[in-house]
């Protein structure tokens, strides 16, 4: 809903013409008229006035409802779920030194593998 659109509402609902609103603001007609097509905005004092006389806040009025919904949506919303790839990335990238520390094991073990083949204490499954 726009500004002319909810002007327009309020002023119906309040039972009110677009003479009597501009007689209450001190502006003619025709600029009530040009608010509620939307050619034209009110000045800031009168948005003020306006919010005071129909009991609504300055927000409802110059926020647009579509871009207020958009963002409770977007604020609602759940992330999207990331596939496997983007869970291996984020992983490598904030747990990365880990890979390091694995690396060093299995070079570890297969080092004391070679030992121990080498000393004849393993000779692929047969004792001497």
């Amino acid at each position: 809903m726009t500004f002319g659109e909810k002007l327009q509402s309020l002023r119906q609902k309040a039972g009110m013409s677009q003479d009597a609103l501009a007689e209450k603001l001190n502006v003619s007609r025709q600029a009530v008229s040009r608010w509620e097509r939307d050619e034209t905005m009110p000045e800031t004092e009168k948005v003020v006035a306006l919010a005071d006389l129909f009991g609504v806040t300055t927000d409802y009025l110059l926020r647009a409802e579509q871009a207020r919904q958009e963002k409770q949506q977007a604020e609602r919303s759940v992330p999207p779920q990331r596939d496997w790839m983007d869970k291996l990335g984020y992983l490598a990238k904030t747990k990365g030194y880990l890979l390091g520390w694995v690396l060093i094991a299995w070079g570890v073990l297969d080092l004391a593998g070679i030992l121990l083949m080498g000393l004849g204490v393993l000779s692929f499954g047969f004792i001497r």
